[in-house]
């Protein structure tokens, strides 16, 4: 998903991004046969046939029910990539403090990052803030 215009985001013309409400866990499948999932540094690799499968299905599912971006599309608001980091790390349910250690910055500069994205997006809430990143493509 994506947060700018195709042209400025590097997507060829034959690109067609979509946009849904964002997937909790990250997967990447190799060659149909191995899937790695969680995120880093803890990661699983997955070789079970009927479990390599899965991701693939849930993949073709959430690309059929996604909201096509018409071209030149742009959202309605710009975050920098901290701030991004931080709102998607939240929206999975991390910690201020775990954040903070993962990324090498105090709690305080977590929340005032959080609280720049909540102001820019329009949010008085960490939900909303959840929220209107999903509707705009961000996470």
């Amino acid at each position: 998903m994506v947060d700018a215009p195709y042209e400025t985001a590097g997507f060829p013309a034959s690109v067609e991004p979509r946009v849904d409400p964002p997937i909790s866990e990250r997967f990447m499948v190799i060659d149909d046969h191995i899937v790695l999932t969680g995120h880093a540094p803890r990661m699983a690799m997955v070789r079970a046939p009927a479990l390599v499968s899965l991701p693939g299905d849930l993949f073709e599912h959430v690309w059929s029910s996604a909201e096509q971006r018409p071209r030149g599309w742009k959202a309605p608001f710009s975050l920098t990539e901290q701030e991004k980091t931080v709102l998607r790390m939240a929206a999975e349910g991390v910690t201020d403090e775990v954040i903070g250690r993962r990324l090498g910055l105090t709690s305080r500069t977590v929340r005032r990052h959080m609280a720049n994205a909540m102001e820019r997006i329009g949010a008085h809430s960490r939900l909303q803030a959840g929220i209107g990143i999903a509707k705009a493509g961000i996470v």
